[in-house]
Formats: C-alpha cells, structure tokens, sequence
C-alpha cells in the first residue's frame, strides 16, 4: 500500500535467523516511514522541549531495560548519557530528523534510529550476526559478535541493535524520507513499547509527514 507523501510502502521485514538464548526477550521491531517538513519538525521538537522534563522518570525506567541487556552483552546504552542532557538542560543538537529522534529516545527511554530510507535497498530483515560480520559505521568499519542483533537489507549489515548505524544509511542534507527503527528490550512492557511507537508517529505526523507504522512481532 502506498500513502500519500510516503511513496513504496516499508519495506517487508522478513524472516530471521534462530534466536540465540541470550536475546529472549527481544522480541518487536516497529519501523515508522514518513516524508516530513524538515522546518515543520524541527518547529515541533521546540515546542515540545518542555516536556522532557515531565518524561524524566518514566524514561529512566524504560532505559535501564537497556542497560542491563546491553551490559550483560559486552556493550553500553546510549540512553543513559542522553538522559544526562535532560538533567542538566542541554539543547538537542544535529539536523531537524536527528532531534527528533533524540526527542522520541529521550521522551520514552526507549532506543530508536533514524536513517535514510531511500538508501535501503529491498527488503530489511531482523537476524542475528555470526562472529566477525562487518559494516561501515560513521567513524569506522564496525566489527559484530556473534548473535548480536542486525539489520540487514540486500546490500548487507545497515544497523546494528547494540552497535548502531551504518554511514550508507545515514542522514543527509537531501534525505526526504525518514525511517524510524524502534527496538524493544527484554523486561519492556509491549504497552511501553507501543506508546514509543506512538509518539513517533504522531510527531512525524505533525511535522506533516504522513507516517506509515508497521509493528513486527520477532518471536
């Protein structure tokens, strides 16, 4: 289905490979495409900066789902020193779709991404990476472990759930479209888990960008 300002709808997330014993408990993925007014979501950010005070112990809560699971994994939550900037009043910097991501993340305590969609190439699918898998991240070649959570599409490794993005995806000055990656975390309600998912949506939305959610059950 296509809708409007959206163009191809997200692309499908297929099948995956067997889930190891120590992901339990990862088990949803939402993807939130839209083509917003850059100008009308960075107005939309501002306006709700207030806000993020108001969200700071529920978004801590959510978070320390995520610490724990990245720590037991080798890896630390980027969560935690986001929700540092809320305490000590720092503005949210970068690009109109990275303050907005960093908005959603710092509202919910819930870890997210934003990247280019029309830099996806087919279908993404959710699997889990053997020992020494590669991809280009933004400041260097990201090395994966075995059974960490990716994101594949079919040119190859375009997010890593522990490690983060890769630079093919990335966000730039002529990105149009958005794609919005919500992960869950074991010990995450699902209703905590949709709210985020819901506040993604309804702030594309009021930056005029017609969002498409899909929500995807992993278990």
């Amino acid at each position: 289905m296509t809708q409007p300002g959206v163009g191809p709808s997200v692309p499908t997330l297929l099948g995956r490979q067997p889930r190891p014993p120590a992901h339990t408990g990862f088990d949803r993925v939402a993807v939130v495409v839209a083509a917003p007014d850059m100008k009308r979501l960075e107005i939309a950010v501002a306006e709700q900066r207030e806000d993020l005070a108001k969200a700071t112990e529920y978004a801590h809560e959510n978070a320390k789902c995520y610490a724990d699971w990245f720590a037991r994994n080798g890896h630390a939550s980027p969560l935690s020193g986001q929700l540092g900037a809320v305490t000590d009043g720092r503005p949210l910097r970068g690009p109109a779709p990275v303050r907005a991501l960093l908005h959603c993340e710092l509202s919910h305590g819930v870890l997210m991404g934003v990247q280019d969609f029309d830099a996806v190439r087919g279908a993404m699918r959710v699997e889990y990476a053997a020992a020494g898998d590669e991809f280009a991240g933004f400041r260097s070649t990201v090395t994966c472990r075995a059974g960490e959570p990716v994101l594949r599409d079919d040119a190859g490794i375009f997010a890593s759930v522990f490690q983060g993005p890769d630079a093919r995806t990335g966000i730039t000055r002529r990105t149009e479209r958005l794609l919005f990656l919500i992960f869950d975390a074991p010990d995450l309600s699902p209703e905590r888990f949709e709210r985020a998912v819901h506040g993604v949506s309804a702030l594309l939305d009021e930056a005029g960008g017609t969002p498409h959610v899909e929500s995807f059950d992993l278990t």
